[in-house]
């Protein structure tokens, strides 16, 4: 028999003052912090939680008070076809089953042009979003979120997405998308932006920047400002941590409000193109997305006529 050696097991204890805690011999200090601190770290989040709820709610009610405005900017805008012959997506191997479902699209705060069920839903109420790309790298490292060849502090994409290299599908669609917004024409946006130039923070929002010793917000006001905070990297910022939508989903709602079947826009990792497809928008389309060589599956078709079945979380 083989006798076990005695495992010596981790053991921690909370120090909770006062003052300096003494370290005694083979022990480890991990982190120091007092009371006090705590109280004041609480306070202010809470504090910046408030600044960030002021500037946005001042922004988002005028951009109630010009609803229509906005609507009718974007509508002067023609929509396109977008043929999808050669496009595709990539998704999880274990949801290969439901190839074209937009259920993931809906989970935590949801993707670059529609809201998820982690934002504020009394306030914003989640809606879809099937996102294609032009071809397979683009859709691969858009699902990862950086190039190819990019890593930080050590770590690949794969393992930054915490993704298996491994489990990845890349389906192939066909068909036409109607009726979609081009975002790689800077100039589309122009109609919309002449109406955002008129926004205004008032006196309290600057004066709480001051107050917390924070970097004026600025305001869009061109179209290349506009563009960059719709393609910023970490357009999840807001949303993870404010629970406020970020630019880029604000735009997707009221492209689908506008009538918009989807949304064309370059990929900041490639540039070639991605498309947000809005299925709501596909009631009375004549749009059809249809998965390549999938005659067995279940969500492989999406039209006027099957586009509810991208929000169907159980099947029969």
């Amino acid at each position: 028999m083989v006798k076990r050696r005695n495992e010596r097991k981790l053991r921690y204890s909370v120090y909770r003052g006062p003052g300096w805690p003494e370290i005694r011999p083979g022990e480890l200090l991990l982190e120091y912090l007092s009371d006090h601190q705590l109280a004041h770290w609480r306070a202010q989040a809470e504090e910046l939680q408030n600044y960030h709820y002021l500037w946005f709610y001042e922004l988002e009610r005028q951009r109630a008070a010009q609803q229509s405005e906005l609507r009718l900017a974007l509508q002067a805008v023609p929509g396109i076809q977008v043929p999808l012959d050669g496009w595709g997506r990539a998704i999880e191997f274990k949801y290969s089953g439901l190839p074209l479902s937009c259920v993931g699209s809906l989970q935590w705060v949801g993707g670059r042009f529609n809201y998820g069920i982690d934002i504020d839903s009394s306030r914003y109420t989640p809606f879809p979003a099937l996102y294609l790309g032009e071809d397979m790298e683009t859709a691969l490292r858009e699902m990862h979120g950086l190039l190819r060849d990019s890593n930080r502090a050590g770590l690949t994409a794969d393992e930054l997405a915490l993704c298996s290299r491994t489990s990845v599908t890349w389906l192939a669609v066909t068909g036409s998308a109607n009726n979609v917004f081009d975002l790689t024409k800077p100039e589309n946006v122009k109609p919309f932006v002449d109406v955002i130039t008129s926004f205004r923070l008032s006196n309290n929002v600057r004066s709480q920047e001051s107050r917390l010793r924070l970097v004026p917000l600025r305001l869009v006001n061109t179209v290349a400002i506009l563009i960059e905070t719709l393609m910023a990297e970490n357009w999840r910022q807001y949303p993870t941590m404010w629970s406020t939508p970020a630019n880029s989903q604000l735009l997707g709602h009221m492209l689908s409000d506008a009538g918009f079947e989807g949304v064309l826009f370059s990929s900041t990792i490639t540039g070639r193109r991605n498309l947000a497809i809005f299925p709501r928008q596909l009631h009375h389309s004549e749009s059809v997305i249809q998965v390549v060589d999938s005659p067995h599956t279940r969500c492989s078709v999406l039209n006027a006529a099957t586009h509810a079945d991208a929000e169907r979380v159980n099947w029969d």
